[in-house]
């Protein structure tokens, strides 16, 4: 588990409590959606599909819709981050604001692990110098990993 996701009660309480605030500062209703979507983000590292994340979610609590329009009102407000891996199928994850980071993706399991570290800061900082602003960008790898490199290696005996 890496540090941005602290799995102490405390230190995620007192995230969900920033996060609602957040929320309610941006003038949206704190329904109860939200508040799980939140609540289960801040708990679980993902980053999970809107339909993995309403299949988590306790049973007859809202539809599929509102799950990805709550997450589209939670990403606007930068509470949760959408990742991209090229797929067609969107993914998210709470964003914790001070722990940037990266993922590198299995291409046979579809398997996501993070990667700790940034080396594009530099070419931000680049870019704003050129006179840009909001700058972001995205990074994502893609590999092979090592459980299915052994069972891909497995079935070609």
């Amino acid at each position: 588990m890496d540090a941005s996701h602290d799995a102490s009660p405390a230190c995620a309480s007192e995230r969900l409590n920033h996060a609602l605030l957040t929320l309610k500062k941006a003038g949206y209703r704190i329904t109860a959606p939200r508040r799980a979507l939140l609540d289960l983000l801040i708990h679980e590292h993902g980053p999970f599909s809107a339909d993995e994340l309403h299949r988590r979610l306790p049973s007859g609590m809202c539809d599929p819709v509102t799950v990805y329009r709550s997450l589209v009102a939670l990403e606007e407000i930068h509470l949760v981050r959408r990742c991209d891996f090229g797929d067609g199928t969107y993914r998210f994850e709470f964003n914790t604001g001070e722990h940037h980071h990266h993922h590198v993706i299995c291409r046979q399991c579809s398997s996501v692990e993070t990667l700790d570290a940034c080396f594009a800061a530099g070419l931000e900082r680049l870019v704003r110098q050129m006179g840009y602003t909001n700058v972001t960008h995205t990074l994502e790898l893609f590999g092979t990993c090592v459980c299915c490199q052994t069972r891909l290696a497995a079935g070609s005996r």
